[in-house]
């Protein structure tokens, strides 16, 4: 009988992939294990792209100047979390 390698369910609506393959998570699980993993590697919401995006149209140039040390420092935490084997 198939269960979730976190809480251990063996009932849920969706299997989500996780630390421990594919189908491996309960659908709840699944949500948190990726928004997590969201938060750790610096990736951006919706709803911090849409404030993003309508920043960059009112702020202009200075906008642009925060930008790249945004980026720089995400392509910096994507390559901490490659070497820890977390992607």
């Amino acid at each position: 009988l198939k269960s979730c390698s976190d809480c251990r369910t063996t009932r849920t609506p969706l299997w989500r992939g996780g630390p421990a393959g594919p189908k491996s998570l309960c659908n709840a699980c699944g949500i948190k294990y990726n928004k997590k993993r969201r938060q750790l590697l610096g990736l951006e919401t919706a709803r911090t792209a849409r404030k993003k995006k309508r920043n960059a149209i009112s702020g202009g140039r200075y906008s642009k100047l925060l930008e790249k040390p945004r980026e720089e420092e995400r392509a910096a935490l994507l390559l901490m979390a490659l070497s820890c084997s977390l992607v």
